[in-house]
């Protein structure tokens, strides 16, 4: 502001000044400016500050913190229990040069289930999310807990969100518990699934790459879990420059219902998101129709539940079985 009123006092005819009351009124201009500009910096430093009261304390984030062998920094920029946003510094690929200003987000890697009836029908959720215009259907999903496989995770989502789970997942509960019954309490159920789940296998290609915490879980099932009606449908990066997290997708065959109240419409489940859920119950032709005319309106919706129709329709193998790992 000051260097406007000093050009401005200039006249095109030389130093010759403007009359007096124009440079009052030039005066006043600049102050006017001044005030303004300090009145902006002081609002964005006020919602600055109520943003970060709303963020957690630094190293609240419970996941693990992506690094590889371009990584020369970090810079947390905010952060919750369950997402991250930082600044990454990052060599090029052939080491020449750095990006200092790589956003990345890290988010806590998650599951999303296709459940199917022994009936052949397929349960969705119809609802609303924040970041998505209008009504939309997606799949049983979730944040994988700290200490978790995802395939124990997947198991728990199931129960928690739906009553429901596998025949052999029902045998196991009934084996901790009482042979006779064949309905219990969602507690007792997501009991028994932690204490009977297989050790988390890690991939051993990530050991190196994947941060904090050592490598990534293969998400494959093992061998020796004996439960056929679960299929690993393969692990996947939601934004593959940017992070987002790693997505484990799951098909559940053949799923009953074995925690009590369940097996209806109006189970009593949790979304975690404070958002209501109405269940429904779709025929595989109604599901292709679904993804046709983009109702599963989040990405790793849509791929879970086309991977899943391969699966059932087309007999595409389930993920990474035997030795083999993701390349």
């Amino acid at each position: 502001s000051v260097a406007l009123l000093q050009h401005t006092m200039v006249t095109p005819h030389g130093n010759n000044r403007p009359p007096l009351w124009r440079q009052q009124h030039l005066v006043v201009l600049a102050v006017i400016t001044t005030l303004v500009l300090l009145v902006q910096q002081h609002t964005n430093n006020g919602n600055n500050q109520t943003i970060h009261k709303h963020l957690a304390k630094p190293g609240t984030y419970k996941g693990k913190v992506w690094h590889n062998e371009r990584t020369v920094s970090v810079r947390t920029l905010g952060e919750t229990s369950f997402a991250r946003c930082d600044v990454h510094t990052v060599l090029s690929e052939d080491g020449s040069t750095t990006i200092n200003d790589w956003m990345f987000l890290e988010e806590i890697n998650a599951v999303n289930i296709v459940v199917q009836t022994t009936e052949g029908k397929f349960i969705v959720f119809q609802q609303r999310k924040y970041a998505i215009p209008g009504v939309i259907i997606s799949p049983v999903g979730g944040f994988i807990d700290e200490g978790e496989s995802p395939l124990t995770a997947a198991k728990r989502e199931v129960v928690e969100e739906l009553g429901m789970g596998s025949r052999g997942t029902l045998e196991k509960v009934k084996s901790l518990n009482n042979p006779n019954r064949i309905r219990f309490p969602a507690g007792v159920v997501i009991d028994a699934i932690a204490r009977t789940a297989l050790p988390d296998e890690i991939d051993p290609t990530t050991t190196a790459v994947s941060g904090r915490g050592g490598g990534l879980s293969s998400g494959r099932i093992p061998p020796n879990e004996n439960d056929p009606d679960w299929v690993f449908l393969g692990r996947y990066r939601t934004a593959a420059n940017r992070g987002g997290g790693f997505l484990y997708s799951y098909l559940l065959k053949n799923a009953i219902p074995i925690s009590q109240g369940s097996g209806n419409r109006i189970y009593g489940g949790r979304s975690g998101d404070d958002e209501s859920q109405k269940i429904l119950y779709l025929s595989q032709e109604e599901v292709f129709t679904a993804l046709s005319e983009g109702k599963f309106q989040e990405v790793k919706w849509a791929a879970t539940f086309a991977l899943s129709l391969l699966h059932l329709k087309d007999g595409m193998p389930g993920c990474c079985t035997g030795d083999q790992y993701y390349p």
